[in-house]
Order: structure tokens, then sequence, then C-alpha cells
């Protein structure tokens, strides 16, 4: 115990001084202190201020930790929000024996899935083999994945949850239709598709909105399917 402590005690109790006489049997050695007199005494005690801790009662030791937590949920669900939510649209044509995927600046066209129609036939007309018949092109199939799928700001919406959303989504459409090759329309699409995961041949391009836009593209945008034909 702290020895101003000790004093201030034993003053509140009327007790001038306690300090043993001699060196008691297996006890700690005593500390012999100089004599102080009362006064020098009351001095010394009146200098210390005893803070008492405060009680803590059950209740509160057991709702500490629930508020801790609840604080740190808040604090995750903040930092959550403070990150940017992407949003942005893909659609998804099958076409052929492909998958075509783009990222949409605006509502889907005609013109657009016409023009993945075209490129679909061409590369059924390439696996052609001598003497064999066509693969006719298939009515192609169309459909949409946005994001975010949902509002719960409590979940992950990031770029990263968007990459793994996307990549079930393209690999539930391969799978569904047998796809053997993924081709990716627009840099756009390019960066939402994590490429690694995907097991089939995959190439990039224009996007068909680019091709629309200026026709002389169309020699360069068959020269990056090429690939999908040496595949076959």
């Amino acid at each position: 115990m702290n020895e101003l402590r000790r004093m201030a005690y034993l003053d509140a109790l009327g007790v001038d001084s306690y300090v043993s006489r001699v060196q008691l049997p297996g006890a700690a050695a005593t500390r012999r202190l100089a004599i102080v007199t009362a006064s020098n005494r009351q001095e010394l005690a009146a200098s210390v201020v005893v803070i008492p801790e405060p009680l803590r009662s059950p209740t509160a030791l057991v709702a500490e930790p629930a508020r801790s937590a609840q604080v740190s949920a808040e604090a995750s669900a903040s930092s959550q929000q403070s990150e940017p939510v992407p949003r942005f649209s893909l659609t998804a044509i099958v076409a052929g024996d492909w998958l075509w995927l783009e990222e949409l600046a605006g509502p889907l066209t005609t013109d657009q899935v016409r023009l993945v129609q075209s490129m679909a036939q061409a590369l059924l007309l390439c696996h052609k083999s001598p003497g064999g018949e066509v693969k006719p092109a298939v009515q192609p199939e169309v459909a949409q994945f946005d994001w975010p799928i949902h509002t719960n700001h409590q979940l992950d919406l990031g770029e990263e949850a968007a990459r793994a959303s996307v990549a079930g989504f393209v690999d539930r459409r391969l799978g569904q239709h047998g796809c053997r090759g993924l081709v990716l329309l627009g840099q756009a699409c390019v960066q939402r598709v994590p490429q690694q995961q995907i097991s089939i041949v995959t190439v990039d391009t224009m996007s068909s909105a680019e091709i629309l836009a200026q026709p002389a593209l169309k020699r360069q945008v068959w020269r990056d399917l090429l690939p999908l034909v040496r595949k076959a």
C-alpha cells in the first residue's frame, strides 16, 4: 500500500502510528521510516486525495460488451456505406455456341441483338466441315444482370462483390447453354468480368454499340473473334 495513503487511513482511525518494534518471525522485512510529527503527518495526509473506483453492477458488465459489439457493427456498416456502390447493367446474349456479354449504356436495341446474331452466324459458317451441314443459328436468348442486386447496405455492395456476382451469373449461363466460348463486348464489360475464373476460351472486342456507330471496326472485330474459330 502507498505509505501516504496508509498514513491517511491511520489518521482517520485515530491511530498516530502503527509499526512493529521488532522483526516478526516469517514476515517480510519491515521498512523503517523516519519519524514524522503529527503536524507533518496531517499535512501529508491532507495532500492525498483518495478517489475510489466506481463499483460496476453485473448488469453494466454484461451490457458493455453488447454495446461494444453494436458500435463495431455500426462502424462496419458505415465503412461499407462510405465505399461508392457501382451501378451497371450487363446484357447476356446466347447466340450460336457462345455467350456474348456487354455492359449497357442505355436500353438494348434490336439492331444490337441482330448484330450479335450475325457474328454468331459467321462463326458457325467457319465451323462447317467439308461436305457437312451448317449448323443453323439459334434464336438469340437475352438476359440481363443488374448491380446492385439488392438495397441492403449492411451487405457488401463494393467492386469485389460485384465482380464475384458477375462471375456467378456468367458461370450459370455458360453451364445452362453449354457454351464453348465467351465474348466480352467493350472494355467496360471486360473490367466487370474476372476472366481468371472462366474456364473456357474468352475473347474481348468492341461493343455492339461501337460497331454500329463505326462499321469500319468490323474487320478488327473479326480478327478478335478468330480464336473462337481455332478452338472449335
